[in-house]
């Protein structure tokens, strides 16, 4: 038996336990046997109304118990009584996709579940037959369902890990300044004075601090140097001769102040961001440099800047961090509604993301709390078990919907945005002005809109789950989703 998180985990044993409990209960009593003998009153009085053109009652009646106590003593062995023990070497975390997406996940030997693995409370758990097969394969199922999807890291996850990646450390925030001051700006301004108009591309390559132009064309970088001494480059007499030597450090050309491989503003900007976004980004295809300048832009953007030392709340979710016309517009919140809705939504789609996960580990433990009760109300009957068992795997294949979805809200992006339209690769909208709106809401939506197709679909096969688990599912996400989208809908107020 597998599990796919450490709450899931930590629920099927605790389900199973209270499952076992009930059980022992309902057996201890003899609470079992109530419904055989009800339907088996039920047979002799059905028997007892059959004509004479019918035959031998005794012996019809002798038939139809015959095949209620095999049903219902099949039902009660297979499906009821716990007979295999859940230990470490039947229920383990769900690697598989991990080691193929080249994530580590500890070993139950290195999490905080240690010891609730063989019980809870001093209790053990155990599965009947029937639920550990069904586990099994819906299981496997999914998990082969979820293989075919191309193994690629979550862009928009990724996105908004480099967005809220801030710069925190004033001096180094500082020294950004400085360097704007006196490189980029100096830079910026021959630049238009000896172009004029600047084609699309030197435009967008120019549009930020480490532009490869200004990096590589001499009489700009090359040229140019700080103004005030910096301790990490020593004085040179040939570099900085006619300034003058305070004994604090030199000055180091705008070229030397950003590219030096350990001192430079680029080394240390680069190490900002968390080890686990390099490792993402090395999975999307693209080169180093690409990715590298990506997430420079966004770190030295002027949104970035202000949010990371005045303490700014982060608006949104889309394609907002270049400081352009589309954000002047989003501040201002009174020309474009439908940004100002996706603001709200973004934050709450997250929310609801990070809770379908938790609602439908909670519904499994539900589901096999209420298998002792809805069988033995049932009164051992087959079509119930049958639709118990539509209904387990209907929860399970979920993850495949979420993963589905998830899939298509990074890569969709990734698709419209990394084009020949664009003049260099565009991080899922990281240098856009804005996202498409509506795909983003769109997309954001289907982590509700697959599950609830998928529900709906299996009552085509006769298996009525859709409104139950459905509501279920949307009432368990509901707090989540409105706490997610309060703060923005606060400040649109």
């Amino acid at each position: 038996m597998t599990t796919n998180s450490y709450l899931e985990y930590f629920l099927t044993l605790l389900g199973w336990v209270v499952n076992n409990g009930l059980w022992n209960a309902i057996s201890a009593t003899g609470l079992f046997a109530l419904p055989l003998l009800i339907k088996l009153l039920a047979l002799w009085l059905q028997a007892r109304s059959q004509g004479a053109d019918e035959g031998n009652k005794a012996a019809l009646s002798l038939v139809w118990t015959e095949h209620l106590m095999y049903t219902s003593l099949l039902v009660i062995m297979f499906t009821c009584v716990p007979l295999l023990n859940i230990d470490l070497d039947t229920i383990k975390y769900d690697t598989t996709r991990s080691k193929q997406c080249g994530m580590s996940v500890p070993q139950p030997t290195d999490t905080g579940y240690q010891p609730i693995i063989n019980s809870l409370g001093g209790k053990t758990a155990a599965v009947p037959v029937w639920w550990y097969f069904i586990h099994v394969i819906s299981k496997g199922i999914t998990s082969a369902t979820v293989a075919t999807l191309p193994c690629q890291p979550d862009l928009r996850q990724i996105r908004f890990e480099v967005q809220h990646t801030r710069i925190k450390d004033p001096a180094l925030a500082q020294e950004l300044r400085d360097f704007v001051e006196e490189c980029y700006a100096p830079s910026r301004a021959r630049l238009k004075f000896r172009a004029g108009e600047l084609d699309d591309d030197t435009s967008d390559d120019t549009a930020w601090l480490g532009s490869s132009y200004f990096l590589n064309t001499a009489g700009y970088y090359d040229t140019d140097h700080a103004l005030s001494p910096h301790s990490a480059w020593p004085y040179s007499t040939s570099r900085d001769a006619g300034l003058a030597d305070t004994g604090a450090g030199g000055y180091p050309t705008c070229k030397q102040w950003w590219t030096d491989d350990t001192v430079g503003l680029k080394a240390r900007l680069l190490q900002l961001p968390a080890p686990d976004i390099w490792t993402a980004f090395k999975k999307i295809g693209q080169s180093q440099a690409v990715y590298e300048e990506a997430v420079l832009r966004s770190l030295v953007s002027e949104r970035n800047m202000q949010v990371s030392q005045n303490g700014r709340v982060y608006p949104g979710y889309g394609g907002n961090v270049d400081g352009t016309v589309a954000n002047a517009a989003t501040r201002l919140a009174s020309s474009a509604g439908n940004i100002l809705g996706s603001i709200a939504a973004f934050p709450a789609f997250d929310s609801v993301r990070q809770a379908l996960p938790m609602v439908q580990a909670l519904l499994q433990m539900a589901l096999v709390i209420c298998i002792p009760l809805i069988t033995l109300c049932s009164a051992w009957d087959v079509k119930v078990v049958m639709t118990l068992t539509f209904v387990q795997f209907a929860l399970f294949f979920l993850t495949f919907w979420w993963e589905l979805a998830r899939w298509l809200d990074s890569w969709l992006l990734d698709v419209l945005y990394n084009s020949d339209t664009h003049s260099s690769w565009n991080l899922a909208g990281i240098q856009n002005t804005q996202d498409d709106v509506i795909i983003n809401l769109v997309m954001g939506s289907m982590f509700l809109v697959l599950p609830t197709f998928w529900l709906g679909a299996m009552t085509w096969a006769g298996v009525r789950v859709g409104v139950a688990v459905n509501g279920a599912l949307a009432g368990g996400v509901k707090v989540a989703q409105d706490s997610g989208g309060k703060a923005v809908g606060m400040i649109r107020e």
